[in-house]
Order: structure tokens, then C-alpha cells, then sequence
């Protein structure tokens, strides 16, 4: 009896298994969509009473999908909060239709399962997970500003308790199967060559058991140790008391969505789980979706999936992969870089000058796999099978092999050409070879290669095991073939490029530096360095500038401040109090574990304290300084620190460095941690106005000069009454 519809098909064969298959047509993936939704609820109907289905599978005819999650373009569009509880309220009915159907319920979990996906699945008495690498459940609503509003934060904390069920829902993470497995999220994991047999055997035990088998056995036992342990011994109490610590800790109270998702949890979990519970979550969903966050977080997401799909052009065949990888120079970042690629099961061959700086490099790579063995994100057997794809050596020898080789030794234009120019001899002629410079001039650098075509700049950040961004960088003599290959390459290593002009800090730091520089003018002029970080961390930058300082290192920094000084003048001068660190050998920051700030060991857990010493150079830059202020409020800081950011965004987009202002606005959150709830340095400078930044920056160039010129973008946009967002 089947019944047929665009997105869902329905068959029920003689022996009273009834399939109930997710298949949308023209679409990789699933999605619970109004439409899917509408199409699901008149099949609920119209089984719910059929006599002749003893159970019923739901499953999808999608490979390495089950659901993905809700349609998030009309999460996007809800701006109405009557209209948001309505629709949430409509998924969450259709929902329960299933947890309340009158024959047991079996979710097929064959690839990603995420929000939606997960809740629906949730909402079916048994989950069986097909046994894959690409077979991930999680709920990451909060991700996009909002919790999850089909019943998640009811049904989770129900089947798999309190602790395990918070850190999926307040993470946003997805987990593995053998991680659901283990929490008891799935009922049962089935390698895919033995699906059918063994969904078969489930199945049958459930007919024959249907009310006390083995599955429900071992979730009610489950849920009596949790009992014990959450109720009897109040550990529900500490539970949530510890969790929003680490939220605050974590969020600094700027991202409201866990916030609120623990409060409806808390307010609900074994207490009000039914309609009031249900009630709880869609009004709090509901409040969220249409708040700002929610809606900049949206369009992040959409920015992160046009990048996906961003030269995936007909140069770059479906088949194309890189099997071998060399790189030239070790040291700390180059063993990042190498740890990454052999992460990702790529050959890498490192070749250095001496074993010593090969050494650093290894560290480097064992320091960072040693991290994920205590996490357990590694066992130690993969981290050994990871490690076998690392080579080292102080020659070519393996280059010949080669698809991509990584220039990353000092920052020094001749030595690097000179490199440059003798791994061309070494490599075969359709190797890319690439840059790690963080500011030299790649054009230049391109002048040493007979072959400049296949050479561009890959620039890395640091720590690379945790920075997601790389900067493709672009001189006039690359070829498109080469960029698309860049581009998928880096994809393939599961970090996001964006591709920029070849222009003196590409992107990000040329950005960043002024912010930097800005910090500084505002502490030659009478604020606080202590007080300009707090300021900035409260924005919801990670770190103030001046940690932010001694974290990378005082004297790459004035390096890379000195450089930016000579390319565009007196827009970027390096300050004074930047300057004076010239002949401070003894103030690098962290690795001296003494910069603006006192810092103890790399293990201590302390915050750093404020190094006294910064007092006396401050001191004798203000006395050449006539434009001190006497104080600064926070939001004289912020504003500032942004101004200067926004105008140098402008200047780069004016100057195509980079394709658009989301992908600018992109590169800025994950390379510079720009706030995301923000949704990036150009959405914010809508946010607050064109006209007020250009009449602001225009009264600081007559206070202050040629630093705060204002960027013929921004004037343009204040006369036609623009924006950078539409």
C-alpha cells in the first residue's frame, strides 16, 4: 500500500513493516522544510490507524544523509515572533504524531543526522546508526543563534540524561557513532554491508518483544543509575551550576542561544517534559530566531557554504586529490603545518637546513597529536599510522614526488627566493608551490621562479591546528587552474580559503594592524593598556591588542608594523610606543614570558599581570606627545579600534582584495576572531551607521592627520545612503 508524494514515499509489505523513505528530489540532502513537514503530517494521518503496520522503519534514500536539519532559509525569514511560535509549533506537533504512534517507531540513521534530523529521529522509540565516517549526530542549533525547537532539548536529556544531553545541545558539536552508541543515543550500531540482515534481526526482536526486550532493558537501567545519581544524589544541581560557569567562561555572555537552552532544560528536565516543556522550548526558540544574532550567525553560515562551493570549477576534476606533500623549513610553525597534513593522511617530507630545526618542527607535530591523545580524539595506534606519513630530511630527496610544496623558512625576501628558485629544480612540472609569508610580497618572491604560473601565497595562521582560515594570495602571473587547486586542496584539509590580491598583509593583518596600531596611539595618548584590553574583550574580541601583542610577539609584530609602514605610509605609521620596542630584546611577549604583560610558565593557569616596565617607555613617549586625553571610556576605545578597522575593510574591498563583503567579513572571524554574533567587521559598520563612521573618521583626521583618511567606499555609501549589506 504504497502512498506517493514528492519528498516522502510510504510502503507497507505483507508482514506489517511499514517504510517510511526521505528521499527530496534535487537535493544532496534531506531537509525538514514547511513543504516536508506538510507532506510528513498528512502521512501521519493517514497511517495512525492502520490495523494492519506493526512497525514502522523511517529511513532515507539519500547517501551518507538521513536529515540534515530544518530549511534554513525560512529560519532565516522568521521575523515575527508570533509567526516563529506558530511554525515551531506546527514541527513540534508533527513530531510528537510519531512518538505518540500506536506501533513502535525505528529511526535508520545512515549519515549526518543533525538539529531537525536528530529531533525527529529523537521523537521514534529505537535509532539504529549505520556504521560510517560520515554518519555524525548532533544538535547545532545554537551554532545559528537559536536552540532547538522540534523537542531536542525535551527528548535528548529524556533518553540520554543531563550531562551527556548539555554537552551536545549547549556545544553544538556533533558526536560519532560510536560515541552515540556508547551514551545510549543510538539502540544499536550496523556496519552498511550488513544493514539489511541486521535491521532485519532488530526488527523481528522488537515484534516479538515489543514492550520488554533487550534495548529498552538496557535503557531503563540507564535511566535508574542516572536517577540515583541526579536526583538522590543532587547532582542535577552541580551539573547545571558547573555548566554555567564553563558557558560564561567560554561565551563571556555574548552568545545568548546556550544560555538560554540550559535554562529551558533546567526548567524542564524530569519535571514538566510534555506539553508545558514543549511550550518552554518553542518560546524560547522563538525569541531567539528573531533576535540579531540569530541573524547574523544565519548569514555566516550562508558565507561559509558559498565559500564550499567557490572554484569548484571544470579546471579542478571530481577526482582531484594530492597524495605527497613537501615542505621547506620546520620550526614551530612549519610542524603545524606538517601535523596537518599528515593528520589528514597526506605524505608530507620536511626538509630544513639542520637537524635541530627539523627537531622543532617534530616537537611541534608530536606536541599537537599528544594534545588529541589526551582528549581522545586519537588513540595512540592512529596517531602512530598519522606520524608514518611525516619524512624528514636535510636534501631533496623525495621531492620529485611531490603535488604541492610549502615554502615556510624565515621571513627574508632573499632567502626565500632563493629557495624558491632551487626547489624548482627538485619537483616535477605540475607541482604547485606555494608561501607561507604572513606579509613579503609574493609577486616579487614570483620573480625567481621559471615557472611563476603555478606559484601563489598559502598563508597559514597561527597555531594551525586550530586557526580554520587560509589565505589564498594571488599575483598577476597565477593561473586559474592553479588557485581552483589551492582552493580544493585546502578544503580537503578541512580549513577555508579565501583568495586575495597580493598586496602588503593580503587581508587579515592588513586589517588587523591598524587596530593594533590604533590601541597603541590611544595608550600614547593617556589610556590604560590594561583598560583597552578589557574594553575590547568586552566587544567580544578573543583577546585585547595588547595580549594579542605579546601572544604572536612583540618583535614580529613591529616587524610586520614596520613593513606595513613602509607600504602605505603614513596611514599605518608605526606608533612610538610600538617603535621603543626596537630596543627592548628583553620584551617579546610570551616567549620572553615578559611584553605589555607578565606571564607565567606556558602550564600555569594564571592570568597575566601587567608589566610595570610598560609604565616607564609610556612615560617617555607621552612627554613628546602633545595630544594626550586625560581618560578614555570604553566606548571611546571600541570606537576608535573599530573606525580604523572598518576604513582599511573599505579600502580593501574598494581595491578588490578580496571578492566581497562577506567573504571579507568571513576571513576577518575566522583569521582575526572578529565576533561572530556580530557578523563581521562590515555588517557591524552597517550597524552603526555609514554616515556617523564617516563624519567620525573625518574629525579624527583633522585632529590627528593623514591615519583616519576616509576610504572613498565610505564616502560613497554616506552620499547614496548605502550599506554594504542590502
Amino acid at each position: 500500500m504504497p502512498y506517493n508524494h514528492s519528498a516522502l514515499s510510504f510502503n507497507l509489505e505483507n508482514n506489517g513493516i511499514a517504510k517510511l523513505t526521505f528521499d527530496l528530489p534535487n537535493e544532496k540532502v534531506n531537509k525538514l522544510s514547511s513543504p516536508v513537514l506538510f507532506e510528513l503530517d498528512e502521512i501521519l494521518n493517514e497511517i495512525v490507524n492502520n490495523k494492519k503496520i506493526k512497525i514502522l522503519q523511517i529511513l532515507s534514500g539519500k547517501k551518507d544523509n538521513f536529515i540534515a536539519g530544518a530549511d534554513i532559509n525560512e529560519i532565516k525569514d522568521l521575523i515575527d515572533e508570533k509567526e516563529a511560535l506558530q511554525k515551531v509549533a506546527q514541527g513540534q506537533e508533527i513530531l510528537t504524531k510519531i512518538a505518540k504512534l500506536p506501533f513502535p517507531t525505528i529511526a535508520v540513521v545512515n549519515g549526518s543526522c543533525l538539529g531537525g534530523g536528530l529531533e525527529l529521529a529523537l521523537a521514534c522509540q529505537y535509532r539504529v546508526g549505520v556504521i560510517a565516517k560520515k554518519t555524525i549526530l548532533g544538535l547545532p542549533e545554537v551554532n545559528l543563534g537559536i536552540i532547538p525547537g522540534f523537542g531536542g532539548t525535551q527528548r535528548l536529556p529524556e533518553l540520554v540524561g543531563l550531562e551527556e544531553s548539555l554537552k551536545i545541545i549547549l556545544s553544538g558539536k556533533s558526536i560519532d557513532i560510536s560515541k552515540a552508541f556508547k551514551i545510549g543515543l543510538l539502540d544499536i550500531a550496523i556496519h552498511s554491508e550488513f544493514l539489511e540482515a541486521k535491521l532485519d534481526e532488530f526488527t523481528e526482536e522488537i515484534l516479538k518483544n515489543p514492550l520488554k526486550n533487550s534495548y529498552l532493558n538496557t535503557r531503563n537501567q540507564a535511566k535508574k543509575k542516572r536517577f540515583i545519581q541526579e536526583i538522590l544524589f543532587l547532582k542535577k544541581y552541580l551539573i547545571f551550576s558547573y555548566t554555567k560557569k564553563q558557558l560564561w567562561e567560554k561565551t563571556k555572555g555574548h552568545y545568548l542561544a546556550p544560555f538560554y537552552a540550559l535554562e529551558v532544560v533546567k526548567r524542564t528536565y524530569r519535571s514538566t517534559y510534555g506539553n508545558r516543556g514543549f511550550r518552554t522550548e518553542r518560546e524560547a526558540f522563538s525569541e531567539l530566531v528573531i533576535g540579531e544574532i540569530c541573524k547574523n550567525l544565519i548569514t555566516i553560515f550562508f558565507t561559509n557554504e558559498a565559500l564550499k562551493k567557490d572554484y569548484n570549477s571544470d579546471l579542478v576534476g571530481k577526482d582531484f586529490k594530492i597524495d605527497d606533500c613537501g615542505l621547506l623549513g620546520a620550526g614551530v610553525m612549519g610542524g603545524g603545518i606538517a601535523w596537518l597534513f599528515a593528520n589528514n593522511d597526506i605524505k608530507i617530507r620536511i626538509k630544513d637546513i639542520s637537524q635541530n630545526a627539523i627537531a622543532i618542527g617534530y616537537n611541534q607535530i608530536l606536541k599537537i597529536f599528544n594534545s588529541l591523545k589526551k582528549i581522545r580524539k586519537l588513540k595512540t595506534n592512529e596517531i602512530n599510522m598519522k606520524m608514518a606519513n611525516i619524512s624528514t630530511g636535510l636534501d631533496y630527496t623525495g621531492f620529485g614526488n611531490s603535488d604541492l610544496v610549502i615554502e615556510a623558512v624565515v621571513e627574508n625576501m632573499a632567502i626565500k627566493q632563493r629557495t624558491l628558485n632551487e626547489v624548482e629544480q627538485f619537483v616535477k612540472p605540475d607541482c604547485l608551490i606555494v608561501s607561507n609569508t604572513s606579509s613579503l610580497s609574493i609577486t616579487k618572491m614570483a620573480e625567481s621562479l621559471a615557472d611563476p604560473s603555478r606559484f601563489a601565497g598559502m598563508h597559514f595562521f597561527n597555531p594551525v591546528n586550530r586557526m580554520p582560515l587560509v589565505e589564498i594570495i594571488r599575483h598577476p602571473s597565477t593561473n586559474d587552474e592553479t588557485i581552483a587547486k589551492l582552493v580544493n586542496i585546502t578544503r580537503s584539509i578541512g580549513k577555508t580559503a579565501i583568495v586575495v590580491k597580493d598586496v602588503a598583509g593580503f587581508l587579515v593583518n592588513r586589517i588587523l594592524l591598524p587596530y593594533i596600531l590604533e590601541a597603541t596611539y590611544i595608550a600614547e595618548q593617556g589610556a590604560d593598556v590594561v583598560e583597552i584590553d578589557k574594553a575590547l574583550e568586552k566587544f567580544g574580541m578573543p583577546m585585547g591588542p595588547f595580549i594579542l601583542a605579546d601572544t604572536v610577539g612583540i618583535d614580529v609584530g613591529v616587524k610586520v608594523m614596520h613593513s606595513l609602514s613602509q607600504a602605505y605610509g603614513l596611514r599605518m605609521q608605526i606608533s612610538e610606543l610600538m617603535s621603543a620596542f626596537d630596543n627592548q630584546k628583553e620584551l617579546l611577549g610570551k616567549k620572553t614570558n615578559k611584553g605589555f604583560y607578565l606571564h607565567e610558565s606556558q602550564k600555569s593557569q594564571r592570568k597575566p599581570k601587567y608589566n610595570p616596565q610598560i609604565d616607564n617607555i609610556l612615560k617617555q613617549v607621552r612627554k613628546k606627545n602633545k595630544d594626550i586625553m586625560s581618560d578614555f571610556s570604553e566606548e571611546e576605545i571600541v570606537e576608535r579600534c573599530m573606525l580604523v578597522m572598518i576604513n582599511e575593510s573599505a579600502k580593501c574591498l574598494d581595491e578588490g582584495v578580496v571578492k566581497n563583503a562577506n567573504y571579507l567579513d568571513m576571513a576577518m572571524i575566522m583569521g582575526a576572531g572578529f565576533p561572530a554574533f556580530r557578523g563581521g567587521i562590515l555588517r557591524y559598520a552597517d550597524k552603526i551607521g555609514i554616515n556617523y563612521i564617516v563624519d567620525k573618521l573625518q574629525k579624527l583626521e583633522s585632529q590627528f592627520g593623514q591615519r583616519y583618511q576616509v576610504s572613498q567606499l565610505l564616502i560613497n555609501k554616506a552620499n547614496f545612503q548605502q550599506k554594504f549589506y542590502s
